[in-house]
């Protein structure tokens, strides 16, 4: 079975200042001096910006994040719009974050919390404390699914990145375990876990949980602004997001069913298949028993109170 010593080997024998299967840092490079500059001012004087606040949806890659995103960031307590490429472990993260989002136009000056999604590990495997004061939505899927799925994304936009089966896998492999990793890192209050496959067989349930989960007021439905156009690569899902407007059931979903037979060795697939596994139990036994408590809390408490308890 694949071990941590495997997965800690991996990033010992990657290129300096990369974690492996992740984007380039020569891509995402640190910021500059005036950028950071600007981002620790902006920091510094909005109150938007700060951790306890932030809503952050950790997965990977065609886990099927893009619409789960959509449905948060159509809320009008939750600025954000999708995967921003903040490198949470450099200062001044947040008020970049808000940077980005007033550029785009998606910046909600009076909103509650700011949202990112974190798809590699470069942008959150080195944050600091600060960063484990957030709310995280741990979203994982099967790798029989996930693994082609990268391969048609990046032929899609011409790019030979993920070219086979096993640079998929070794990707899916460091960030599930790095999602692992994390997990133990936030508090049991503050993080929540789901599955595409969960999340896509039963859209509305799992979403009145997530909701509740995170004490959002009024509750999540499942509905959004549809895209106009196809995403930008490297946002969201720019193949198919545009063409819905709400989390589907798996059969048309926007991430679909992509299950093949895989170029990878039955014992590698097993270790694949074990890894999600392990994530699946991990993050929904916790999903299922906090849950339980927040419902049974907030069924008693009035909503400002749990406000105060939620996101203290």
């Amino acid at each position: 079975m694949e071990t941590l010593r495997t997965h800690l080997d991996l990033r010992q024998n990657a290129p300096s200042g990369r974690v492996p299967g992740t984007l380039s840092s020569s891509k995402y490079r640190k910021m500059s001096p005036m950028r950071r500059c600007l981002a620790t001012s902006v920091a510094s004087v909005n109150p938007q910006c700060r951790y306890e606040r932030a809503i952050f949806i950790i997965g990977h890659m065609r886990c099927g994040s893009t619409a789960l995103s959509n449905v948060l960031c159509s809320r009008d307590d939750i600025s954000g719009y999708g995967e921003s490429h903040i490198r949470h472990w450099q200062p001044g993260a947040l008020g970049w974050l808000v940077l980005k989002q007033w550029r785009r136009g998606h910046w909600k000056p009076r909103a509650r919390h700011l949202f990112d999604k974190i798809l590699h590990s470069y942008f959150d495997v080195e944050s600091g404390p600060q960063f484990f004061r957030a709310r995280a939505i741990f979203m994982v899927r099967s790798p029989a699914e996930t693994i082609p799925s990268i391969r048609r994304l990046y032929q899609a936009i011409g790019s030979d990145k993920y070219g086979s089966d096993d640079q998929a896998a070794r990707y899916y492999t460091e960030r599930l375990w790095t999602m692992l990793e994390l997990w133990q890192r936030f508090a049991p209050a503050r993080r929540a876990g789901i599955s595409h496959e969960a999340l896509t067989a039963d859209p509305d349930g799992e979403l009145a949980r997530i909701g509740g989960r995170l004490g959002l007021n009024p509750p999540l439905t499942n509905s959004y602004r549809r895209p106009q156009v196809a995403m930008e690569a490297g946002v969201g899902d720019p193949l198919s997001s545009h063409k819905f407007d709400r989390i589907v059931a798996a059969s048309t979903a926007t991430t679909a069913s992509e299950q093949q037979n895989l170029d990878l060795a039955p014992e590698r697939l097993g270790e694949l298949n074990a890894l999600y596994s392990r994530c699946v139990a991990l993050f929904g036994q916790a999903m299922t028993l906090l849950l339980t408590f927040v419902c049974d809390v907030t069924a008693f408490v009035p909503a400002s109170l749990c406000d105060m308890i939620v996101f203290a």
